[in-house]
């Protein structure tokens, strides 16, 4: 007759030698350093050092840890003709980040906006900018602009208090041009600057227009992008 098998014993009745609950594992699946070799061979392995995504992210939006430029005349330019340039390391793609940054800028000189122009992502006159991304245009760069018009508007009173050495306190801009309010006299932005940099620092302290007293940010012309019908409509990023 055939051997019949005998059942397998019950887990609490099966005994371990005592080296078996001290030994390591039968198969190895780690290599060493000399299994590494081995499998490796000849030649040059290349390691990269991955920076984590969430770190990443966090990194662009603090502009990789370089602290924005506070020299106003990186910032902004007043030509010998009065035409008003600020520059922006952002670009356009869309939200009409154009019309609020030059809109921001005349607000704080209290002037008009045709008589203003953003040059936007030119990285050979821009100041520095992490780049246009995480709709940080507003949060990060509006902010920027209007302090940056703003502390041109009080270097152009100085410079106007300095050349007619009135109080200046009676001063204020207006359309391209400082006004004396205790007798009327005019001078243009242009005449101020004549067309010089602006050599001031920007403090951290500067005042600037609360929103309460805007002139200029309202729903008026667009400035940035052909209307949407137009094929140009569909191209990429406007600078």
């Amino acid at each position: 007759m055939p051997e019949i098998a005998k059942p397998l014993p019950e887990a609490d009745e099966i005994e371990f030698e005592r080296y078996e609950l001290r030994s390591g594992p039968a198969y190895r699946f780690t290599p060493d350093r000399r299994d590494f070799f081995k499998l490796l061979g000849g030649g040059i392995m290349l390691f990269l050092a991955l920076q984590p995504e969430s770190e990443a992210q966090e990194g662009g939006r603090r502009g990789g840890g370089q602290p924005l430029p506070q020299d106003l005349g990186a910032w902004l330019h007043v030509g010998e003709d009065g035409a008003i340039t600020a520059y922006t390391g952002k670009v356009e793609v869309g939200q009409n980040s154009r019309t609020s940054l030059t809109q921001a800028v005349a607000e704080e000189l209290h002037t008009g906006p045709a008589s203003i122009h953003l040059v936007m992502g030119d990285t050979d006159l821009t100041p520095y900018d992490a780049g246009t991304f995480g709709s940080q245009t507003t949060p990060r760069m509006a902010p920027q602009i209007h302090k940056v018009a703003a502390a041109g508007r009080e270097m152009l009173l100085d410079l106007a208090a300095d050349k007619w050495k009135a109080d200046r306190s009676s001063l204020l801009c207006e359309n391209g041009r400082v006004r004396n309010t205790a007798n009327g006299q005019t001078v243009s932005f242009g005449e101020l600057t004549k067309g010089q940099k602006l050599t001031k620092t920007i403090a951290s302290d500067t005042h600037i227009t609360p929103p309460s007293e805007w002139k200029i940010a309202t729903p008026t012309s667009r400035r940035w992008m052909p209307a949407p019908s137009s094929p140009a409509s569909t191209a990429m990023p406007t600078m």
